[in-house]
């Protein structure tokens, strides 16, 4: 028993443990140590101490690494946002950009525009203008160039052809197409080079090759293979068709049926013209006694080809409002196309035969707004 009761250092230890203060604040076991009093003390043996102090070091390495690794995320977050922000304004930019040249391109169509406006009215007031006339007239050769036509409160008038009757603009006033001014015994070549646009030049030439929008629509003026008149012609028909060209849009400037201007030559306003289709050769053409069905006007076709050719596919160019007679064609300039037997003008309007064709007639005087093209080159 003595024995026993001789190991109280056991038992004190016991005692002592079970009844001991607490623990100091900031210290887990007795003894405290400098890392903030989580060290062990006591009877615990240096290996197990060391091995606790390695273990508080590995914690606040990993403390250090997870901040480093926090910090390199939010700037790689940073410049990745700062790469997508200067690519979005980049974009706003580019767009902004084309918008504004597109307004500028829109302005100043509309100034031309109340630009020629004014100068119709200021005619009107002055009671029309003549400019020097053309002793070929309608009818002569080398550019078939007419007399000036009149401006008076009417509007543009042109002249009546030479040896007809004035232009009543009446689709039931059949005029026929002079035989004689046919392909047939014709001088005029078959061919003429074909030539595109350099640079800035603007002038229109024999041998030009161009498409002809539709001012108020859009639309380009077309023909292909696969579309024919309904009205009893069977000819290739011509339509409006989408709002840029394509290869079906194109047309040759050639000169009427018996003229021989020089290939090149610089074609004036007032002249006679015929329009040759790239694609498929054929001219652009009318006729009286066949009407386009939904608008009853006369139509407009696509007919002959190289070798084969009538007066119905002469047209005189000519500048919206005045005319122009005898002043250079340039691509710039808003055009009226009018049908040299008849004297109506090519024209177009919102009234689709189905879709993607628009109805494109030969109709009226000439002054209105759907009587309106635009010039593009190739």
């Amino acid at each position: 028993q003595q024995g026993y009761g001789q190991q109280q250092g056991y038992g004190q230890q016991q005692q002592g443990y079970g009844n001991s203060p607490g623990p100091r604040p900031g210290s887990n076991m007795v003894g405290g140590s400098q890392y903030g009093g989580n060290t062990v003390g006591g009877d615990f043996s240096q290996e197990e101490v060391d091995k606790h102090q390695r273990t508080e070091k590995y914690k606040e390495w990993g403390k250090y690494a997870a901040g480093a690794a926090a910090i390199a995320g939010v700037v790689g977050a940073t410049a990745y946002g700062v790469h997508e922000y200067r690519e979005n304004k980049e974009e706003e930019r580019e767009e902004k950009e084309r918008e504004e040249q597109e307004k500028e391109r829109e302005q100043e169509r509309r100034r031309h525009e109340q630009e020629e406006r004014q100068k119709q009215q200021h005619q009107q007031q002055q009671g029309g203008r003549h400019s020097p006339g053309h002793d070929s007239a309608y009818g002569g050769h080398q550019g078939n160039q007419g007399h000036q036509g009149s401006q008076g409160q009417g509007g543009f008038r042109p002249p009546a052809p030479m040896g007809r009757p004035p232009y009543s603009f009446d689709a039931n006033d059949v005029r026929n197409a002079n035989p004689a001014r046919s392909s047939d015994n014709s001088p005029t070549p078959h061919e003429y080079p074909q030539l595109r646009q350099v640079g800035s030049d603007s002038t229109i030439k024999m041998g030009s090759i161009i498409s002809l929008k539709h001012n108020m629509t859009g639309r380009f003026l077309h023909t292909d293979r696969s579309h024919s008149t309904e009205s009893g012609s069977n000819q290739q028909l011509v339509f409006g068709f989408k709002w840029s060209p394509d290869e079906n849009d194109w047309w040759q400037v050639l000169p009427a049926n018996h003229d021989v201007p020089v290939p090149g030559s610089v074609v004036s306003f007032g002249t006679q013209i015929r329009l040759r289709h790239v694609e498929t050769g054929r001219h652009l053409h009318s006729h009286y006694n066949y009407r386009e069905r939904k608008s009853g006007q006369n139509e407009i076709t696509a007919y002959g080809d190289q070798g084969h050719s009538d007066e119905n596919d002469h047209w005189v160019i000519e500048r919206w409002g005045d005319g122009a007679y005898g002043q250079t064609w340039g691509s710039h300039e808003v055009v009226v196309l009018r049908h040299y037997v008849s004297g109506m003008t090519l024209h177009s309007h919102e009234l689709l035969i189905s879709e993607d064709v628009q109805s494109v007639t030969c109709f009226g005087p000439g002054n209105e707004e759907n009587d309106k093209w635009r010039i593009e080159c190739q």
